[in-house]
């Protein structure tokens, strides 16, 4: 179990550093940049095969819903059998989807990984790697699932209440923005009755915060061996007051990939779109669909895997901070630091 510092392999000095919230968007930009082209080999193995099968069931018109708004347009009511065909082929693609993106986010932060310890990674380790951890990474994944909707359902109800009991659901966001100013403005108050404080206030605040707070399980089950509920712990104990930079960094990240990702596939699918309107056409045939999808997937395979590095590279930034994994470094800097300039 790779929990300490001394069990580590020794990172590239160029990471054995804290790292500012700009250091690490840089980093991993660099690191991508780099080497995207590995990136996007390991993403091909993992992208492609949903990506194909997606591309196959929107070409064979099963996702196309022009004759069922036609139907609804007409006051006609929708025939069932084309509604459960399209549920069914959407749930298809969304767990075989579920799967498959699981093993390449693990895939691309056991490449990045590789490379933040100057190991030059083969695709054959990397595969090996992500093999070996996709269970206990599948049943961590789960497990954050599972009690996200519980924490979703208890959420929901202390909103239902509130709502029902409106001065105090107002009271509650007042109360809320309050203790946010001060957290923000009064380092010194940052308490844990303040902390709760703004955490239930907040409406849905209570899902919000753990699903930051847990954010890093992945990593943990990947590059730690932690199993389910020893993977959301060790979230829990790295993220710890370092929740707002921690959402900051996954949100910009999240952001700059969906811009890049999303320019070539409207660039293809917006033509298309005019074309359909042109003819009269509601929405997309299947092969048009199929094409803006295909489109879509490349742009994926080239660009999607910069958020999985930034994740990965701030889960060792994190580690540098609670644990001093870059102590090593530190120690050099300062030997340096005391030798005479004429030495």
């Amino acid at each position: 179990m790779l929990t300490s510092a001394t069990q580590e392999r020794q990172l590239e000095p160029r990471y054995r550093r804290v790292l500012s919230f700009g250091d690490v968007l840089d980093e991993s930009i660099g690191l991508f940049r780099r080497h995207w082209a590995v990136f996007a080999m390991v993403s091909a193995v993992w992208l492609v095969p949903p990506g194909l099968l997606t591309v196959l069931v929107t070409a064979s018109g099963t996702l196309n819903t022009t004759a069922m708004v036609s139907q609804i347009e007409t006051g006609v009511t929708p025939d069932l059998s084309n509604v459960s065909q399209i549920v069914g082929a959407v749930l298809l693609i969304y767990v075989v989807s579920a799967l498959f993106y699981l093993a390449w986010t693990t895939a691309i932060v056991v490449t990045t990984d590789e490379y933040v310890h100057a190991v030059e990674p083969k695709l054959s380790s990397v595969l090996t790697r992500t093999l070996r951890r996709y269970v206990p990474t599948l049943l961590s994944g789960l497990a954050y699932v599972v009690a996200m909707l519980f924490l979703i359902l208890v959420a929901g109800s202390l909103f239902a209440l509130s709502v029902v009991a409106f001065p105090v659901s107002l009271l509650a966001i007042l109360a809320a923005i309050a203790g946010g100013i001060v957290w923000a403005a009064q380092p010194r108050a940052r308490t844990i009755w303040l902390k709760w404080l703004i955490v239930l206030a907040t409406p849905f605040g209570l899902p919000i915060y753990f699903a930051g707070l847990w954010s890093m399980y992945l990593c943990a089950a990947v590059l730690e061996h932690q199993g389910p509920v020893g993977a959301l712990r060790r979230s829990t104990q790295l993220v710890d007051r370092h929740w707002f930079r921690v959402v900051a960094i996954l949100f910009v990240a999240g952001m700059i990939v969906s811009i890049l990702q999303a320019a070539p596939t409207t660039l293809v699918q917006l033509p298309l779109t005019i074309s359909a309107a042109l003819r009269g056409q509601v929405g997309l045939s299947g092969p048009e669909m199929a094409i803006s999808t295909a489109v879509g997937v490349v742009a994926q395979i080239l660009f999607a895997s910069m958020a999985s590095i930034v994740y990965a590279m701030l889960f060792v930034d994190l580690r540098n901070r609670r644990e001093g994994t870059d102590l090593a470094e530190r120690l050099r800097q300062l030997e340096l630091g005391s030798v005479p300039a004429d030495a």
